[in-house]
């Protein structure tokens, strides 16, 4: 039987290697992706509103969505047409203040 010191330097080596072998194998999947903001529009009591985020020329969107400044944003539709994410819905007719809408993409390189 081997000594205990030996059996755990076997492990750790042993671990060490699974763990660069994982992590190479997650950085070589890993695309980079970022986040690009549409400008914010106002909506006011009633009115429908889509916005929208697009991705700088030779990237793709994978992914997006959009924000509100208030709880009585309902959001209809969320997709995405080649590289610009939409984002529409309607604000609430008994709101009694504007609210700010935003979308956003999340795009990477092909």
């Amino acid at each position: 039987m081997k000594p205990r010191s030996q059996i755990h330097r076997a492990l750790f080596t042993l671990s060490a290697a699974s763990l660069a072998v994982a992590t190479s194998a997650t950085m070589a999947l890993a695309a980079p992706f970022h986040q690009v903001n549409g400008p914010e529009s106002y909506v006011t009591a009633g009115q429908e509103m889509t916005v929208t985020a697009t991705c700088p020329p030779g990237e793709v969107a994978t992914g997006g969505g959009g924000y509100s400044t208030s709880v009585l944003f309902t959001v209809s539709r969320s997709f995405a047409i080649d590289s610009t994410w939409y984002w529409s819905g309607r604000y609430s007719p008994g709101a009694t203040e504007s609210a700010r809408v935003s979308a956003f993409v999340i795009c990477t390189t092909p």
